[in-house]
């Protein structure tokens, strides 16, 4: 912000060094206490009209997937590497699959020996209709008893199928859901990203990795409270980070953060303590703007870079649009000191 006075100190400056003005106690006092006054104006209607983000916080960030399991399975092998960029469907890692393999085998084999009951009853009930036939064709050389005998052996058998089918039609939907377990051992990516650390190898029993969307990254920046009331959805807004010096970026406004860490209340029962309340809240918090933004073609802005950056807030005039050119020129300001970062 204090590089604002420049161009007011190099007046001042080239006045009293060209004789137009003395330095003198008087002008001096004048001049020094403009530039204080003029400071402090410019910087609260700043504050309020056009805020930047004076912390440096603003920060590159992207929604990510947690590819599971983090605890329980045994992973087989990995397929990516640190920050390696996936497309959708890309193999990211497999579980190993000893005991779904069993299950499957297990219950295939359920399945085999219920159809093959049903082949044999199927044999029974056919032998039991002949014998019915030739029972019948006696006529009373034959006893009834006999012939009931044989129908309420038919009809049972007829039964047994009926439950040997039940029988394998849930043992199919064993077999289909412990396939789709099966399936689930391949850890694919669900969308283009890119991933993360690789954070964990062959064989490990904990751990899992993140898997970042870079179609929907996003800045968050910090403004002050003062500041919230003239914030909307859609407003212009520029950013810079170090990562490329000297060079801005631009987006619109997606929403305001609403409920921050300092807003949360803990789900267990009892009553927070006044100094724990008073020591979380006691410092000037502020809030945080969602920023949109597209990548420009040829650039890949990195998801954790840090900067700067400033939204063009609502104003109680259109006079004072003009504000919009500190928090333009604060942050290109911001930009091409970041070349000096890395000394």
């Amino acid at each position: 912000m204090k590089e604002i006075m420049l161009p007011y100190i190099l007046i001042c400056w080239l006045l009293v060094k060209s004789g137009l003005v003395r330095w003198t106690l008087k002008n001096a006092t004048i001049m020094i206490g403009s530039g204080f006054f003029l400071a402090f104006m410019l910087f609260t209607a700043h504050r309020f009209w056009s805020p930047a983000d004076l912390t440096d916080s603003t920060t590159v960030k992207a929604p990510h997937a947690v590819l599971s399991p983090l605890l329980g399975q045994e992973v087989d092998r990995v397929y990516v590497t640190h920050n390696q960029q996936v497309k959708k469907g890309d193999l990211i890692y497999t579980l190993k699959d000893v005991d779904t393999d069993s299950q499957i085998r297990g219950l295939e084999a359920q399945r085999a020996a219920a159809e093959a009951e049903i082949l044999a009853v199927n044999h029974q009930i056919s032998n039991d209709k002949k014998t019915l036939s030739r029972l019948e064709r006696l006529n009373d050389y034959a006893q009834e008893q006999e012939r009931d005998d044989i129908r309420t052996r038919i009809d049972s058998h007829i039964a047994k199928i009926a439950s040997a089918n039940a029988q394998i039609k849930s043992i199919e939907a064993q077999i289909a859901t412990a396939n789709w377990q099966n399936e689930r051992r391949e850890i694919r990516a669900p969308f283009d990203g890119q991933m993360s650390i690789a954070n964990i190898t062959d064989g490990t029993r904990v751990g899992n990795m993140h898997l970042y969307d870079t179609s929907k990254k996003f800045v968050e920046m910090r403004i002050a409270d003062q500041s919230y009331k003239g914030i909307k959805v859609g407003q212009f807004a520029e950013f810079y980070v170090d990562a490329y010096p000297g060079e801005i970026f631009r987006g619109r406004v997606h929403s305001v953060t609403a409920g921050t860490g300092e807003a949360r209340v803990s789900v267990m029962n009892g009553t927070q303590h006044v100094r724990q309340h008073v020591g979380n809240n006691m410092g000037s918090h502020g809030r945080t703007v969602i920023i949109e933004f597209e990548e420009p073609e040829d650039y890949i802005v990195p998801i954790g870079a840090t900067g700067s950056g400033w939204v063009s807030a609502a104003k109680p005039h259109p006079a004072l649009g003009f504000m919009d050119i500190i928090g333009g020129a604060t942050v290109r300001l911001k930009s091409y000191k970041a070349y000096l970062s890395a000394l």
